[in-house]
């Protein structure tokens, strides 16, 4: 039987899986006890290796599938991981878990259409999920979707996507401060074995994973203190984490892969002698238990998340909600989840991307098409589309709208509704905020496509959603489907551009997919080249 990761939370906080009934407190957002965070704000990491992980783009539309691997290359911790999947239309979370990872660890999953054509997670790694092994494959979940959608939209709008990684705490060997009474920690003097470590490193290629240990990861009172989440096992997370993606045609046989887009809690100005890697640091602990249960008045949610539908309730925020990307892990954005959402998406932003692409007429001896991938991997922590009871009743929510005398306050932001960057639009999957961007394409003999708009000035057009492809060819690469938009080149090979409307700078990461096919041997074959930028 097939359960929802919603299905599987629930079943925990019911004690379905044996964890539930305990009063103990394992949720903390803050500096550590003894390992205090030294890091002072989250930077990008070029060497693709830090604290958190975004992957552009996921599929299950028509044949693809989506391979991906999270690495732990810390040698020394083991590490408590925030996974989650957010749709292409509006980034809804429509799936994530809890991994934990062994020193030197590699978990590897994969994301196909299941039987009832949605997406579904499917592993047969060994390293321990909160929920376990007995929860998996999992279905992804269609409760944060527009109720008023089709079933085949709201299918489709599981199938594309991207996903966040996230390295909540490091799990040391021994504990940092001294067990706490009552857990399976009790009577643990600082210095002895953590359970948890034990609970998740392999032995003879397997981790132990066993119910007890992980019980008081479950609970949802919040630790006092540092010194009290270390003495749950927790310790202030240090990074060190990488990922990897391949996007598999299934019915072609090509493939299109990358690095995961890594960020670090980091030291401000510091930087590795090459002058560009930022220096790691260590970060605030940011562990919520993953269970379905309502945060309350536990903590102040506006402080721990960007998202503008969690922090006015428009959505009730549950435990499983939190962390989030813009959850703070830098001192510098201690308690003002907006400030570092804004801090994250300007460093990734960007005025304009730039790629080859190439589409080669029907009958060429070796066929090619490109699609294009934009992802905007945190957008959501500024704005969002609130559903509504239907379409006509749905807007676009952006977290500057929560301003008021309390803190924090949001003073800047690359989608801030004051600049009128973010437009709403009723599409056949559901209502989609789109950006304004003009297209320009140059062929290999200098011809400038005018139709669509030069480079600069440029005629501008929606593109719609979180994720978005653009297609260059008669027929989409990547069979995309939610958040497609069909361009028209200059010519059937060249170099394009997507320049934003205005002086604006979006958080942007992607690639171009290109397809070749050669019929004389009846080869398929798939390239994936990064967006470049000069901006």
């Amino acid at each position: 039987m097939k359960k929802s990761i919603l299905a599987l939370g629930a079943a925990a906080a019911l004690g379905g899986l044996g964890f539930a009934g305990t009063a103990h407190a394992v949720a903390y957002f803050g500096d550590g006890g003894v390992r205090t965070a030294t890091a002072n704000e989250v930077r990008l990491t070029p060497g693709a290796v830090g604290h958190m992980l975004f992957t552009p783009y996921y599929s299950t539309a028509g044949s693809n599938g989506t391979l991906f691997n999270i690495t732990n290359t810390d040698g020394v911790n083991g590490k408590a991981v925030k996974v989650r999947f957010r749709g292409a239309a509006n980034s809804d979370d429509v799936l994530d878990f809890t991994l934990f990872l062994s020193p030197g660890d590699v978990w590897s999953a994969s994301v196909t259409a299941g039987p009832d054509g949605r997406a579904q997670i499917s592993t047969n790694d060994k390293s321990c999920t909160i929920p376990d092994a007995s929860a998996w494959p999992a279905t992804f979940s269609t409760l944060r979707l527009p109720a008023y959608i089709s079933e085949e939209a709201k299918t489709a709008n599981l199938n594309e996507g991207y996903i966040e990684v996230l390295n909540m705490a490091d799990i040391p060997s021994t504990l940092l401060s001294p067990g706490i009474p009552g857990t399976v920690t009790a009577g643990l003097a600082a210095g002895k074995p953590n359970p948890v470590y034990t609970n998740i490193k392999h032995v003879a290629g397997v981790a132990p994973c066993a119910g007890t240990a992980f019980q008081d990861l479950l609970s949802t009172t919040v630790a006092a203190n540092g010194s009290e989440a270390e003495g749950y096992g927790l310790a202030a997370p240090t990074g060190g984490l990488m990922g990897s993606w391949a996007l598999f045609n299934q019915s072609e046989l090509a493939v299109y892969s990358g690095n995961m887009t890594a960020a670090s809690a980091a030291r401000a100005t510091t930087t590795n002698p090459d002058g560009v890697t930022p220096t790691p640091g260590v970060g605030y602990i940011a562990f919520a238990p993953q269970v379905p249960v309502p945060v309350g008045a536990a903590v102040n949610v506006r402080s721990l998340t960007g998202d503008p539908l969690l922090a006015s309730n428009r959505v009730i925020p549950l435990w499983f909600d939190l962390p989030d990307m813009s959850t703070p892990i830098a001192i510098n954005h201690a308690d003002n989840a907006p400030d570092q959402a804004s801090f994250l998406s300007f460093a990734l932003g960007r005025a304009a991307v730039m790629n080859d692409y190439i589409a080669t007429a029907a009958g060429a001896a070796v066929p090619m098409q490109t699609d294009w991938v934009v992802s905007q991997p945190t957008r959501r922590y500024h704005a969002a589309v609130s559903y509504g009871a239907s379409a006509a009743a749905a807007a676009i929510a952006f977290n500057d709208d929560q301003n008021s005398s309390s803190s924090p306050v949001v003073t800047a932001s690359p989608f801030n509704n004051r600049y009128g960057v973010l437009t709403l639009s009723s599409t056949d999957f559901g209502p989609q905020a789109c950006v304004m961007a003009g297209f320009g394409s140059t062929d290999r003999e200098e011809r400038v496509n005018v139709s669509s708009g030069s480079f600069s000035p440029g005629v501008t057009s929606p593109y719609c959603g979180e994720v978005f492809t653009v297609q260059f060819g008669g027929t989409s690469v990547l069979q995309a489907v939610v958040t497609k938009r069909k361009v028209t080149p200059v010519s059937d090979a060249g170099w394009a551009s997507l320049r934003l409307m205005g002086s604006n700078r979006l958080p942007i990461v992607g690639y171009a997919a290109t397809s070749l096919k050669n019929a004389a041997i009846g080869g398929n074959y798939g390239m994936t080249l990064p967006h470049r930028w000069n901006d």
